[in-house]
């Protein structure tokens, strides 16, 4: 799956929101600053992870995910440090659900394979994290391929974690722009989006995953031009809540992105509607 980058100037005036904090050689970006103290429980709400091998062909949309879990109401928010090329993600020592809630973990348009993007020892990691009673938040058009180019049959952190039973790789070839529809009875019912690669891509169009959920899991989003196999798998346990997306999110508008990162927040902070689960509980404090 040879993939050509291509570097052009008219990316980066197009895409002024990765100039700041990204890999790509730009200032820093003035996040804004937070304390911590005893009495706070987190570190940080929000954790976002890049894994793209520090490559200034691909595009760092960390500054969106910040943006946007920040207007849901996150705080505070923290980022990874870079990791060395063809290293695994920097993630803190302390990596818990208790110290840090929700963690996102993006790949872009990183496409090579693992251990330039996500690997075993990056599963691993993330596999403890859940373990621990976090929420993940997964995206990248080619994890999938980066970590795991010949599954079909998901087994292993797919499966058992983000809640994949059947991997669909590359499902469209190439395409610029992908329309995906809310599940019904999902988070993201009612919600459509077109999603445009040049929104937040420097070097690549789309090479969308799709999956099949396990029986813990479910559809999120389909992807409308693909037989709507399932583009975005939610999947929730007893002890985690993972999203995990085939396709760039932030390639929707900013309103509708905002709008489904508010939902994907909204849902693992349990600040969504009760649901039904739920109810048996709420009746048995009023009968004590």
């Amino acid at each position: 799956m040879a993939r050509v980058l291509t570097f052009v100037v008219v990316a980066t005036l197009a895409l002024p929101a990765f100039a700041t904090d990204s890999r790509l050689g730009g200032p820093d970006a003035d996040w804004p600053e937070f304390q911590f103290h005893e009495t706070v429980l987190v570190h940080a709400e929000v954790l976002i992870c890049l894994d793209t091998d520090a490559n200034p062909g691909f595009s760092d949309p960390t500054p969106l995910y910040f943006a946007a879990f920040n207007a849901a109401g996150a705080s505070p928010i923290a980022t990874c440090a870079v990791e060395e090329s063809g290293g695994t993600i920097n993630f803190p020592p302390d990596l818990t659900g208790d110290n840090y809630p929700i963690v996102v973990v993006l790949t872009g348009e990183n496409w090579w394979s693992a251990p330039q993007n996500i690997d075993s020892a990056d599963e691993t990691a993330l596999a403890d994290y859940l373990d621990s009673g976090g929420n993940l938040l997964i995206v990248g058009q080619d994890y999938m391929y980066g970590a795991h180019p010949t599954m079909g049959t998901c087994s292993g952190f797919p499966f058992d974690y983000l809640g994949l039973d059947h991997c669909y790789q590359d499902v469209l070839w190439g395409p610029n722009t992908a329309d995906i529809t809310g599940s019904d009875g999902s988070i993201f019912e009612g919600v459509s989006a077109t999603l445009d690669s040049a929104n937040v891509f420097i070097s690549n169009p789309f090479f969308p995953d799709c999956a099949d959920p396990t029986p813990s899991a479910r559809s999120g989003f389909y992807y409308v031009d693909a037989s709507r196999n399932g583009v975005v798998i939610m999947n929730e346990t007893d002890t985690f809540r993972t999203v995990w997306s085939g396709i760039e999110l932030a390639g929707a508008s900013p309103e509708v992105f905002a709008s489904i990162i508010k939902s994907i927040y909204d849902w693992f902070a349990g600040t969504t509607a009760v649901e039904v689960t739920s109810w048996g509980q709420i009746k048995a404090l009023h009968d004590r």
